[in-house]
């Protein structure tokens, strides 16, 4: 068996973040040999391939310890390894895992969000609003978080925040909260495809 110096660091690094508390130098140094070995046995480079692998992923491997819900994610994919020293399977797991929480959160997020707007929505001042010929209708009133915010109620019955700009302009929408643009009685539709443009009839407030 050959020996890993450089897992002395690691072998620390594991001690502190969480993952390896009962783990020495010489058992992570032991046991990723190991591992590789018999995972290719007889070839040389793949082990130290191998090696390398599990050494980048021990690297990362590194669950906040005060989000229960990421540690119950973590201790998961330690439980369903084929080896606890597998750290490269472990990582692998681990990141889908955090992917679908972190999805489910912002989720969540949104559906708070969502409800506390629809919530304030009726008590804001109105700023503009206004109806296109293709059906839809617009309602733009002043938010209540910071200056320059707005609350838009839109076709169909969709309310989002966006911010207003120069004189009679607003926007919202989109990872770039600028998907839409209403500047005066033309609005400009910029969520998909080529930029669509709309006259409208506007009531300013």
């Amino acid at each position: 068996m050959r020996g890993l110096p450089q897992l002395v660091a690691l072998a620390l690094i594991a001690s502190t973040s969480g993952h390896a508390n009962a783990w020495d130098r010489d058992t992570v140094e032991r046991q990723i040999s190991k591992l590789c070995e018999q995972r290719n046995p007889d070839d040389w480079p793949s082990q130290d391939d191998c090696i390398a692998m599990q050494r980048r992923a021990l690297q990362s491997l590194r669950p906040p310890r005060g989000d229960v819900d990421v540690l119950a994610a973590y201790q998961g994919c330690k439980s369903a390894a084929a080896s606890e020293y597998d750290f490269a399977a472990i990582l692998q797991c681990f990141q889908v895992k955090l992917a679908v929480l972190n999805k489910a959160r912002a989720e969540a997020a949104e559906i708070a969000e969502n409800a506390e707007l629809a919530s304030e929505f009726p008590k804001l001042p109105i700023i503009v609003q206004c109806s296109f010929s293709d059906g839809r209708k617009i309602d733009i009133r002043r938010g209540s978080k910071q200056p320059g915010a707005v609350v838009v109620k839109f076709s169909p019955e969709r309310l989002l925040t966006g911010k207003s700009g120069v004189g009679y302009s607003y926007e919202w929408g989109g990872a770039q909260g600028s998907d839409y643009r209403l500047d005066g009685n033309q609005l400009m539709d910029r969520s998909g495809g080529p930029v669509k443009l709309f006259m409208g009839q506007c009531q300013y407030r």
